[in-house]
């Protein structure tokens, strides 16, 4: 019986050896073969995978456009400079290229702080529409004082120095250095290296109150030559009105020197 025993222990287990042995052999199915190259596969050939065609719009993007819109709307001179008061979030869309477009412009022009919205599409589609709050600065380069000027002085380049400045930080209308200061005369006193403010100046009168001058009154190919008297003060290329010695007729004539002016009809 014990040898009957053993002989019977040793079949079953080379039964049950077998079965594993054969499991372990047997071919995949087809449907799991194929999964995992279906699931590594990139896409047809010569595709670019979906992460490479994405292009990512950074905060640097965002405002080298709004500078470039704004400087170009508002007919800006000089270097606008924008910041951010929050920060911005970097988006990802699909396709080569973004358009950027500003869609609601500041009402009351650049200032040094302001509101604006603004929406990007890409792969003409809209990705989405944003309203910022930026801070600005406004570079030009204008004339600074050397040292201290007095009511009345005649402005001349040798006394000043061109220099760039925020002109945002106040609210006021400098004198650009593409200006020729040789017109103008001081009209308030100036502190030493102080931009010169617009106020500041008032326009070197060339004919004066009470000045009789040529007027040269054109029509075409026609000029009359006449008299007039100057009833106020004026600068170069500057309007003032003058009064017609024959006929007494006021009219307003273009000042062209400090012997005449002109009158076109």
């Amino acid at each position: 019986m014990k040898t009957l025993g053993l002989i019977v222990f040793a079949v079953l287990w080379t039964w049950v050896a077998r079965a594993q042995l054969d499991h372990i052999l047997a071919p995949v199915p087809v449907e799991l073969a194929e999964a995992k190259p279906a699931q590594m596969a990139a896409g047809p050939a010569g595709s670019v995978p979906a992460a490479q065609s994405l292009r990512v719009f950074t905060s640097d993007d965002l405002l080298t456009e709004l500078q470039t819109q704004l400087a170009s709307y508002f007919g800006l001179k000089g270097d606008l400079k924008l910041s951010l008061n929050r920060a911005w979030n970097p988006i990802q869309a699909p396709g080569k290229d973004f358009n950027f477009t500003v869609t609601d412009y500041p009402p009351e022009g650049i200032t040094g702080s302001f509101a604006l919205k603004f929406k990007i599409e890409a792969a003409g589609a809209e990705v989405g529409e944003w309203q910022v709050q930026v801070r600005a600065q406004l570079w030009q380069s204008v004339w600074v004082s050397q040292g201290r000027l007095e009511r009345g002085q005649a402005l001349d380049k040798t006394m000043l120095n061109a220099e760039k400045i925020d002109v945002l930080r106040e609210k006021q209308t400098y004198l650009s250095d593409e200006t020729d200061p040789d017109g103008y005369d001081v009209a308030q006193g100036i502190g030493p290296g102080l931009p010169i403010a617009k106020q500041d100046v008032v326009e070197r009168p060339v004919i004066h109150r009470g000045d009789v001058v040529d007027v040269i009154a054109s029509q075409g190919m026609l000029d009359i030559h006449m008299k007039a008297l100057a009833l106020e003060d004026g600068g170069l290329n500057g309007l003032i009105k003058m009064r017609n010695l024959d006929s007494t007729k006021q009219f307003s004539a273009q000042i062209i020197n400090e012997n005449q002016v002109k009158v076109h009809f």
